[in-house]
């Protein structure tokens, strides 16, 4: 050995231990760690100072005590070979974490005494991969998915999980001696094997739809997933297959049952067309009912309106006869009978007026003032009701709306004369009739108020029915409220609710019904 050898071994050796990528132990027989390089201070997380005061019972997991390493020592030196013994166990770092380490060891003797020195690689990432590994084959083991694994070139089948063997009642020997093709058919448009396999070198993934026919030909419709991979500079396709045998079925079926549906759609679309040509037919019929009674009331209207007239108009001519065959009519009283017969003529005229307007048809919408309305309604009913001592209290602010005038005149001169029809029926000092309009920001509002006792609870909310009446069927047909509804809600886009309410009038306390209209401004 020459000088500079002699004077340098030992700095080289310690720095070549040093810079070892492995951890290094010395160890004596008793499990003494006597020397550890820097990489194993590092793997351990304690200072070189703190490892040479360590047993290997200290760091090894899987040695538990002094004794137990002694044992395995002995059993390490009557293994005569000279090769290293290579291991796995656990080593314990400072902080009380674990990692798994590869252990190749040999013994050496030292002054007589035999020691290990022992090589120590973490293997962490290794044990990871294996057990990723692990993980991926015992996935494509129990995948309830069919897998195969074909090599590109030749198109052999070079792997195929249980799922397959077991649907497909081949052997893995078996499927590994076929080509794909020798398994596979296209279905729904889907590319045959030669298409498919020029389409993935170039997409890399694809989806495709076929049918695996099985050893003793029982078939099964998938979806496929493709992937095109590489292993050691070699193409491969990772096939991923899914039975849609029962999707399919179910999109016969569902087939089927649209064609059915198609089917029902149109004969409903003609069952709908003469259902609701009978309901115009059934309605044009009401309203024909509902003019006609409106008609009926109108004319009871016109005789009460015409009585006290008519009866001028007799009283006057009857008396200017016997006048005149008296000889004591004079140029005077001729000249007022015959002025007062004029104004009570005329009064019987405006009064034709009237009643003609309100059946005049209206097919447009027009805008009007609801208090103009209001008054002309009040107007056709005011004789009839001054007789039965029935007393209209009118809180009416001018508002606009826009709608069908006529028929609205129709609908408030229903609601007036049905609760001038209860009053009539009742012995009461006062009958009233509350008129009111109100507003918000989308509605006008008219409210109708009796204080004829209100509506019985079992039949208010069947008002607006039709045919639904009250009345004695000589008096009323049914068609009334059901017509204002019809009316307000279809041609006039608003609303009309019934309820009893209970009110203060000039301190004394009423119960009537209340109908509320409510009109759309816009």
């Amino acid at each position: 050995m020459t000088k500079f050898k002699r004077n340098n071994i030992k700095n080289l050796l310690k720095t070549s231990l040093d810079l070892a990528n492995e951890a290094i132990y010395l160890i004596d027989s008793n499990g003494k760690i006597l020397l550890a390089n820097t990489t194993a201070c590092q793997a351990l997380g304690y200072d070189k100072k703190e490892v040479s005061s360590l047993n290997v019972f200290d760091v090894d997991a899987l040695v538990k005590s002094k004794d137990e390493y002694k044992e395995k020592f002995e059993l390490f030196k009557q293994n005569k070979s000279n090769n290293a013994s290579v291991i796995e166990s656990i080593h314990k770092r400072k902080d009380g974490t674990t990692f798994p380490v590869e252990i190749s060891s040999r013994l050496i003797d030292i002054d007589g005494k035999e020691h290990l020195i022992s090589y120590v690689l973490d293997i962490s990432h290794r044990v990871k991969q294996d057990e990723e590994l692990k993980l991926y084959f015992e996935f494509i083991k129990e995948s309830s998915d069919m897998i195969f694994l074909v090599d590109f070139q030749s198109q052999k089948i070079e792997f195929a999980n249980e799922k397959v063997c077991k649907t497909l009642e081949y052997s893995l020997e078996e499927l590994k001696q076929m080509r794909i093709s020798q398994l596979r058919e296209g279905i729904l448009d889907s590319a045959e094997i030669p298409e498919v396999f020029k389409d993935i070198k170039n997409k890399k993934n694809m989806i495709t739809y076929g049918k695996y026919i099985g050893k003793n030909n029982n078939s099964v419709f998938v979806e496929t997933s493709l992937s095109l991979k590489n292993y050691h500079g070699k193409d491969y396709i990772m096939a991923i297959s899914r039975d849609i045998s029962e999707r399919l079925e179910i999109e016969k079926q569902r087939e089927a049952l649209n064609r059915k549906l198609e089917n029902y759609n149109n004969t409903l679309k003609e069952e709908v067309a003469k259902i609701k040509s009978e309901l115009t037919e059934y309605e044009n019929i009401m309203q024909r009912q509902a003019k006609m009674a409106a008609m009926g009331e109108m004319l009871e209207n016109i005789a009460h309106q015409w009585r006290q007239p008519l009866s001028i108009i007799s009283v006057l001519s009857t008396g200017m006869k016997i006048q005149n065959d008296t000889g004591t009519l004079d140029k005077q009283t001729l000249t007022n009978g015959l002025n007062d017969i004029n104004t009570s003529s005329q009064y019987l005229s405006k009064t034709i007026d009237d009643f003609s307007n309100f059946f005049k048809p209206s097919y447009k919408k027009t805008k009007f003032n609801i208090s103009e309305v209001i008054k002309y309604t009040i107007n056709l009913t005011k004789t009839n009701f001054k007789s039965q001592n029935i007393k209209i209290v009118e809180n009416i602010i001018d508002l606009e709306v826009y709608t069908f005038k006529n028929e609205l005149i129709q609908v408030l001169l229903n609601i007036l004369n049905n609760a001038g029809d209860e009053l009539i029926k009742l012995d009461k000092k006062r009958k009233l009739i509350m008129i009111e309009t109100y507003e918000n920001d989308e509605y006008l509002f008219i409210k109708v108020l009796d204080n004829a006792g209100g509506i019985k609870k079992s039949i208010v909310n069947r008002v607006f029915e039709p045919y639904f009446t009250t009345k004695h069927k000589s008096q009323g047909t049914g068609v009334g409220l059901y017509m204002c509804e019809t009316i307000v809600k279809k041609h006039m886009q608003g609303l009309i609710e019934v309820e009893n309410k209970e009110f203060m009038f000039e301190d004394d306390k009423y119960t009537g019904a209340q109908f509320i209209l409510s009109l759309p401004k816009n």
